[in-house]
């Protein structure tokens, strides 16, 4: 007889504002969002939330790399071209200060802060910059570079040279050749 045991799993759910900033006032931060992100005039700028839910049997399932795709998803955004920071401002802490999430331990910190009566912040994330694929075409040379610690340049000109220091191999030599120039 076989005893098939189920994991429970149970909903988490993020609610978070999305293209702002932070800024002081005072001892305190606090989260601006960017009045373009408007898309009806009739919803207050500070009342547009958005929300995600993970079904999980724990809250260390919810790792950073997926709770960033989760939000990409969510927006339309493709993450391989919008850098993002996650953040938000604990209800724990006084003064008010924001708090980045850049690991999997801040996001299990963030899920686990919640005050007495169990509510947490709002997760918030900032639009930073938008990436730009740079296609590399010039390959690096090591034409005038030794393969021991010291340049050519350095050794032509006697800077570093030191007696009795392990073994160079001159530009054209060969490891197996016999003609080796040792300075032991």
């Amino acid at each position: 007889m076989f005893l098939l045991q189920t994991m429970c799993p149970f909903s988490t759910n993020i609610h978070f504002d999305y293209d702002g900033h932070y800024s002081k006032d005072g001892d305190d931060y606090e989260w601006i969002p960017t009045d373009a992100r408007l898309y009806d005039e009739w919803i207050p700028t500070d009342a547009r939330l958005y929300a995600i839910s993970f079904k999980t049997s724990s809250l260390e399932e919810i790792t950073y790399s997926l709770l960033k795709e989760r939000i990409c998803r969510k927006m339309g955004i493709d993450p391989f071209t919008k850098r993002l920071n996650l953040g938000y401002i604990p209800l724990v802490v006084e003064p008010k200060r924001q708090s980045y999430i850049l690991d999997n331990e801040d996001v299990f910190v963030y899920l686990t802060s919640v005050d007495r009566e169990q509510r947490r912040s709002i997760l918030h994330v900032e639009d930073i910059e938008e990436l730009k694929i740079v296609q590399i075409t010039e390959q690096l040379s090591r034409v005038g570079e030794s393969s021991c610690s010291r340049n050519y340049c350095e050794r032509e000109s006697g800077y570093g040279e030191e007696d009795n220091v392990g073994t160079c191999l001159e530009h054209d030599e060969h490891p197996h050749k016999k003609q080796k120039k040792s300075r032991l």
